[in-house]
């Protein structure tokens, strides 16, 4: 105990706290995921090395302070433990710039590159090998301290001065990328190694120096060698911030590169109501096969239906990526596996290449936007950024021309499909659909125009116009008399942020002389997800005065039982998706199973949307469904068609 705690001897206490501060490290390092492998090998070297260096540092430390492990150690065993320390203290410079190539994704892809990275620290090893056989670079004392004769022995140190300049102008060209925490965890981990020069100069003693690495190796653990950050727990892949962080280095290089994404078509569904066990293993199956497929395992899990599998040096319209496709297509056509079912899931392919058609995070944003409302229209061939730019770039132009003077032009009708109820055998409810249609173009989806019209500020005339139809509909017409109760209106999450948006619809209702129990205000999952204070004031006044809400497209986002209780609706709409794919496996109808079972438990109705046969309707039915729409019943109708609709099936 002496030996520890004579003040003398507190190196020797360094050296014990930095090797444990090392051996945590390295227990850290071991027990998390592996995904980028270059970037792990090399911070696992680099701790392998700290912690040599600081047993060799307690050895020594132990020879100098007492004279029982000088006679267990004896001179000329100090004298190589010296020199092993000081070579693997040397080492250290070398594997940290390794360390910082591999977090910017760098190739030393030359050996004129690699010997010019490598020289001095293979200056430095052999100067201090030489020490076994030579006293030219340095010696050894009564004491058994080594002594650097200068200059000559000074010299091993410009390597670590021109290994800091080197990290020093990766950091400053590069670190633009990295988030501020690694920014300064990368300037303090090498900040600390060039101080170690005048602190081994001052105090004539490296244990203070190497138990600051120790710290500093800790620090990093935590920032760029941190799992949850990089890798995704449920998939394995990487996680969207390795992606994006991938994207902006590889850039900033100004490296060529094709993302290849997977949309795994109703995936987002399956995951949200499958119990996470579950979920993770059919997340597992889908990565690894997909991480085979691609260079180095780049595959990246930005969430969502999503796979990005990343090829360096390639194009988009390569050999090589229709390849690939062509062996995903194949194995997606097979059955995967979830709870012990099997399940089919489509795909939909698409490329973007890296810098030509993206050359920044937010082209790369704006591109797979407009990529994810593609891929809802198009076929299964690879979808790439040439095709937007034909297909849906200019058509989004033209329509939002169209949209703006949609109104002004009378290109806008609302359209009503009949809702079943089995309970009454009528059909007592309906759902107000907007129509656009252009001279030229003809019909355009809603799925097409809605969004364009959100972006461009129409969107709250179009529900506004909507809206005061419907009233018109149900006061000046005999719809009431057919069996009509109410009415389901599309509610824009743009018209749910509106300060005036209760006091306008209360005050359309009063105009028509319409009651608010006779509308039924529909709101999508996602703006559920994204409710604010302005929508959740708006509901509670409309709600207070007796219009209902429901959710509609449910099943479509990550919905769970604590979101669905704590909704302010009365009816869940269940998405025509997840009707049709419950027909396709027995997987898929339990997940529909499921959430009725689910909804119904909390005391809420359900509408199921897109009932296109009867044997479908007879099993929703069955299943305690309050509401049926589709095709089956009735596609949707002008007014006048949907009012002798009315009149000849609830007569």
């Amino acid at each position: 105990m002496e030996l520890l705690t004579r003040p003398h001897n507190y190196n020797i206490s360094f050296n014990i706290a930095a090797l444990v501060l090392v051996f945590v490290t390295l227990l850290i390092h071991i027990s998390q995921e592996v995904h980028y492998s270059r970037q792990r090998n090399v911070f696992g070297a680099i701790i392998a090395d700290a912690f040599f260096i600081n047993l060799m540092g307690l050895a020594h430390q132990c020879y100098l302070s007492n004279d029982y492990f000088k006679y267990i150690i004896t001179a000329e065993g100090n004298k190589y433990i010296v020199i092993a320390e000081k070579i693997s203290v040397y080492l250290l410079p070398y594997f940290s710039i390794i360390y910082v190539v591999a977090i910017f994704q760098m190739e030393l892809d030359s050996l004129l590159k690699k010997a010019i990275v490598a020289i001095p620290t293979i200056y430095a090893v052999l100067a201090f090998a030489s020490g076994v056989w030579s006293d030219y670079y340095f010696s050894f004392d009564a004491a058994g301290n080594l002594k650097f004769n200068y200059y000559q022995g000074a010299t091993v140190n410009i390597g670590v001065i021109l290994y800091f300049i080197s990290a020093a102008y990766l950091l400053l060209k590069y670190g633009k990328s990295l988030t501020s925490e690694k920014f300064i965890a990368i300037w303090v981990y090498f900040f600390i190694m060039l101080l170690g020069i005048p602190v081994r100069i001052l105090t004539r003693s490296g244990s203070i120096f190497e138990f600051s690495v120790s710290i500093s190796l800790l620090l990093c653990v935590y920032t760029f060698q941190n799992p949850s950050e990089f890798v995704d727990r449920m998939s394995g892949a990487g996680t969207r911030n390795a992606l994006n962080f991938y994207i902006s280095t590889s850039l900033i290089q100004k490296k060529e590169f094709t993302a290849l994404g997977v949309h795994v078509d109703k995936l987002a569904v399956i995951l949200g109501v499958e119990p996470t066990e579950a979920a993770s293993d059919l997340l597992n199956q889908i990565s690894s096969y997909l991480k085979k497929l691609c260079p180095e395992g780049n595959l990246f899990y930005p969430g969502e239906a999503d796979f990005i599998l990343v090829f360096p040096d390639v194009t988009p319209d390569e050999s090589v990526i229709e390849k690939t496709v062509e062996q995903i297509r194949k194995r997606f056509k097979e059955p995967w596996k979830i709870r012990g079912d099997e399940i089919k899931l489509a795909q939909s392919p698409y490329a973007i290449g890296f810098p030509d058609e993206a050359d920044s995070l937010d082209r790369y944003s704006e591109i797979r936007s407009v990529m994810s409302k593609a891929i809802l229209r198009q076929n299964r061939e690879i979808l790439r950024v040439s095709d937007l730019s034909l297909k849906t770039v200019e058509q989004d132009k033209k329509i939002n021309n169209i949209v703006k003077h949609a109104l002004d032009n009378g290109y806008l009708e609302v359209y009503y499909q009949p809702i079943y109820s089995p309970e009454t055998g009528r059909f007592s409810s309906c759902e107000a659909l907007l129509r656009l249609k252009d001279p030229q173009l003809g019909f355009i989806s809603p799925a097409v125009f809605m969004p364009v019209a959100e972006r461009n500020g129409t969107i709250l005339a179009m529900d506004k116009y909507v809206l005061s139809k419907v009233c018109d509909m149900i006061s000046n017409t005999a719809v009431r008399d057919y069996g009509l109760e109410y009415v389901e209106i599309n509610l824009s999450i743009v018209d749910c942020i509106q300060t005036n948006l209760a006091e306008n619809v209360l005050r359309t209702l009063s105009k028509y002389d319409v009651k608010p129990s006779e509308i039924n205000l529909e709101v999508t999952e996602t703006s559920e997800e994204g409710i604010n204070a302005v929508m959740e004031e708006n509901v509670r006044k409309l709600m207070a005065a007796g219009v209902d809400f429901s959710m509609d497209d449910f099943g479509t986002g990550y919905s769970n039982i604590a979101r669905v209780a704590s909704m302010p609706v009365k009816i869940f709409k269940l998405d025509k998706s997840i009707i049709q794919s419950a027909f396709d496996s027995e997987v898929n109808y339990m997940v529909m199973y499921n959430m009725v079972k689910i909804i119904k438990s909390l005391g809420k109705e359900i509408v199921a949307e897109g009932v296109e046969t009867g044997e479908q309707a007879r099993q929703i039915i069955k299943l305690g469904c309050d509401h049926l729409q589709g095709f089956f019943y009735s596609r949707p109708l002008p007014r006048d068609q949907f009012l002798d609709f009315m009149k000849e099936h609830n007569s």
